[in-house]
């Protein structure tokens, strides 16, 4: 539990990051998340954030402007219009709009490995078959949580089509349409669900683990434009060092998590920010989240869905640059230990 003053802890924190030669000039990009990244979601998605909050983009010598949208597909059509230079989206996103729409697009960088989610639903529903005909929350039609829901579903053979999909909005809307019975079950972090945890009459139908083993390893990257990468390419390359750099003092120090978990919800108690804390450890993306095998295979994940049966098949060298989180690696030195990242 912690028990120093927030405040304090704040700028210690800040003060203990590794030292780098900070670059003169400060280059500019913007960043469109969805709302379930733009506020505080306590998973490793927070890396965007605690980037800001830290200084790591500052020591690094880029500006990020978040722009928060409504889900991924806005994200998706904010990136595809060029009102923003980079967007984390799902990997599913960029297959379709590579194959379908020809459009040049490519990974850069990863935030999280493994899946965070769970599927909670109020106590009537024993089993995943009872699921079937009820109402279920979902940020909006393609997001995340809605893609893996279908994926994981399916795969116990529940089809999506015997579902009431409701698009709700962010987790925390979501799971307080929960705790009020507007909605039957839904899919969220777990973190996110541990701020109605105690409700009466509520329970995790499927946990985080058995999630995880029916999705892919990789569901999201960071996403450019060719266009991007050819103009901007020092920027984003700032903006990768970065994400990576704060991914390791999180892994390293899980207390500077936990505190700025702390002050930034102050609707979850300590005690299951701790709990998250040790459940999303090991997740960082301490060298970019970017393994070929992992992608290849995440991309093979995708087109094993229904919905992709009729989409040209391309393969995952098509939608990934692997020269960012090599750079990295070069600048910042290749991290070990007991990450799924870890090399």
């Amino acid at each position: 539990m912690v028990t120093r003053t927030l405040g304090a802890a704040i700028i210690a924190l800040m003060a203990a990051g590794p030292a780098l030669a900070q670059p003169e000039d400060v280059l500019e990009i913007k960043l469109a998340l969805g709302v379930i990244d733009a506020n505080f979601n306590p998973t490793n998605a927070s890396v965007f954030k605690l980037a800001e909050t830290f200084g790591f983009y500052e020591k690094h010598g880029v500006k990020v402007t978040i722009i928060a949208l409504d889900g991924s597909p806005q994200a998706v059509a904010a990136l595809n219009s060029g009102a923003v230079d980079i967007a984390d989206i799902t990997i599913d996103s960029v297959v379709r709009l590579r194959a379908e729409n020809d459009l040049a697009i490519r990974g850069i960088v990863g935030v999280s490995m493994g899946g965070n989610f769970l599927i909670a639903a109020n106590s009537e529903i024993e089993t995943i078959e009872d699921l079937r005909g009820k109402a279920y929350a979902i940020a909006d039609n393609g997001s995340l949580d809605h893609a893996l829901t279908q994926v994981v579903l399916r795969s116990l053979g529940v089809s999506d089509t015997e579902l009431n999909f409701v698009a709700i909005g962010a987790p925390d809307v979501r799971v307080q349409a929960l705790a009020a019975g507007r909605v039957d079950a839904t899919t969220v972090s777990f973190g996110t669900y541990m701020s109605v945890a105690e409700v009466p009459g509520l329970h995790v139908l499927m946990e985080t683990d058995e999630f995880s083993r029916r999705g892919p390893a990789l569901s999201k990257f960071v996403a450019a434009l060719e266009s991007t990468i050819e103009t901007k390419r020092e920027a984003l390359q700032r903006f990768t060092n970065a994400l990576i750099d704060t991914s390791r003092a999180m892994e390293a120090d899980p207390e500077r998590w936990i505190a700025a978990a702390i002050e930034a919800r102050p609707d979850l108690s300590p005690e299951n920010i701790q709990t998250t804390s040790n459940m999303i450890a090991s997740r960082w993306c301490i060298n970019g989240c970017m393994p070929e095998e992992g992608l290849a295979a995440s991309v093979d994940f995708v087109y094993g869905n229904p919905d992709f049966a009729d989409v040209a098949v391309i393969d995952s060298a098509d939608i990934i640059d692997l020269s960012f989180t090599a750079t990295a690696m070069e600048t910042l030195g290749v991290a070990g230990g007991s990450a799924l990242d870890a090399r």
